[in-house]
């Protein structure tokens, strides 16, 4: 009986695939948020010589960007399974270059990404971030109705075991058989945008690199934190922000930077990090605050404010934390949680802070787990060289924008529970045997608009 029940859940299912527009629901998000997305892309300083040129610069990123939705993990299967006339005619119509005939090889586009500054894609997605921010369709979500949170996280993107540039950072470790080896590798930060639950997006990009071959210190996350924090700063100087991080970024140089550039922070507290700071909150009494039946677990959460100033410490630092018992195979476990923060914590706010210090973790770990595991591929190495390493990053940074706002909008996702997976592979086989017109477009353009919840 329930395997009939079954089927005919799968039978559903698949009725309403059939309404599946793919591509063209695709197309629907491009010219809904960023209609002058070509055009923007064609703006970008070109480094190629105009006697050599053939392909327009939105041919080359576009194709990069569908190669990324499509979840197509190399450049020869790039090749493979978009060498189609309907891919051409539909490369055609996203690119906006109507003289379009034939599908960029792979080596054309890494020809291309070896010249291309890294710095044209980050303004490419600035204007993209932008073009978000003054939609206003997100100003519910900013914390306490005033500030965009943004996320602090590093990840490893290329193992090598040989010295793949000077830029490479390195490491050592023991192998099985006790020899010590040394591998080098390249890693990045990202500032992520929180735009909504269910979308985060990238808003900076440091690559945490060493300027040459012979450094005594090597280039690490504090550093490139700085680096991205007063970038930031230059390209959105009038955002109110909330900087996010681990405990790792729990420190005074961070706290500083945050503080001068008028923006707020809410960092995960460890006593390894600031101990001086959790002793004092410990030996606070009657200073420290609780509140019962908190969160999803029915917790406790607990404040106390103005910290930092009985340890000693220059910047602002409250203390809030949140604790709840968690049973499993029936067995008790205390879970803990706690953060550093320079606002203000009351009893009105501090289930809302509570549910964006917890937020932080879950960001982190489902964003670099869908870039690396699920849908992008990352780690994948598309090009030996390393300005195209950086670009093609890049490159998918600004694809996911794209897939974030897709998934979060496609009410058939959400309506079939589709995974992000099987979701990319229709986009794929869609962007393949799907023609899409001029009256696709036109419709797009005149009738259709995308809500999102």
């Amino acid at each position: 009986m329930k395997k009939r029940n079954e089927w005919v859940r799968k039978a559903l299912k698949r009725k309403k695939k059939e309404k599946d527009q793919g591509i063209v629901d695709f197309m629907m998000i491009i010219y809904h948020f960023f209609e002058q997305l070509p055009q923007w892309i064609n703006e970008m300083t070109d480094p190629r010589h105009v006697s050599y040129i053939q392909y327009q610069q939105a041919d080359l990123t576009m194709l990069g960007i569908l190669k990324n939705i499509c979840s197509i993990e190399s450049m020869r299967q790039m090749d493979e399974k978009l060498n189609e006339e309907i891919c051409i005619d539909t490369l055609r119509i996203l690119s906006g270059n109507r003289e379009l005939s034939e599908m960029p090889h792979y080596d054309t586009l890494n020809n291309y990404l070896e010249r291309l500054s890294p710095e044209c894609l980050s303004g490419l997605r600035k204007k993209m971030v932008v073009s978000l921010i003054r939609s206003k369709q997100f100003y519910k979500h900013r914390l306490l109705g005033k500030y965009w949170k943004v996320i602090l996280d590093g990840t490893s993107l290329f193992y090598f075991k040989e010295r793949h540039c000077e830029n490479c950072l390195s490491t050592t470790h023991k192998s099985e058989d006790g020899k010590i080896q040394k591998r080098y590798y390249h890693k990045v930060l990202e500032a992520k945008l929180v735009l909504s639950d269910e979308i985060v997006i990238s808003i900076g990009t440091e690559f945490i690199e060493n300027e040459c071959e012979d450094v005594c210190k090597q280039d690490c996350e504090i550093n490139a934190a700085k680096r991205l924090l007063s970038r930031l700063k230059k390209e959105y100087p009038k955002l109110r922000l909330c900087v996010q991080g681990d405990a790792l970024y729990a420190a005074e140089s961070i706290m500083g930077i945050c503080q001068k550039n008028g923006w707020e922070y809410i960092l995960t507290q460890k006593e390894s990090r600031q101990k001086v700071l959790a002793d004092n909150y410990e030996r606070l009494g009657e200073e420290k605050a609780f509140v019962e039946n908190m969160g999803k677990e029915g917790g406790v959460g607990g404040y106390a404010n103005g910290v930092g100033g009985y340890a000693g410490k220059r910047e602002t630092m409250n203390v809030y934390e949140y604790r709840y018992t968690k049973r499993e195979e029936g067995e008790e476990r205390n879970i803990r949680f706690q953060w550093i923060t320079s606002i203000q914590v009351t009893k009105r706010n501090l289930e809302e802070m509570i549910h964006t210090g917890r937020g932080r973790w879950k960001i982190e770990n489902e964003g670099f787990n869908n870039q690396k595991n699920i849908l992008y591929q990352i780690e994948h190495l598309n090009s030996r060289n390393e300005n195209a390493m950086k670009n093609h990053y890049m490159l998918t940074q600004v694809a996911d924008i794209l897939m974030q706002l897709y998934l979060a909008w496609n009410p058939l996702v959400k309506e079939i529970n589709q995974s992000i997976k099987n979701t990319s592979s229709r986009l794929l086989e869609s962007f393949r045997r799907h023609t899409v017109t001029d009256e696709d477009v036109f419709y797009i353009q005149r009738y259709t608009t995308v809500y999102l919840e």
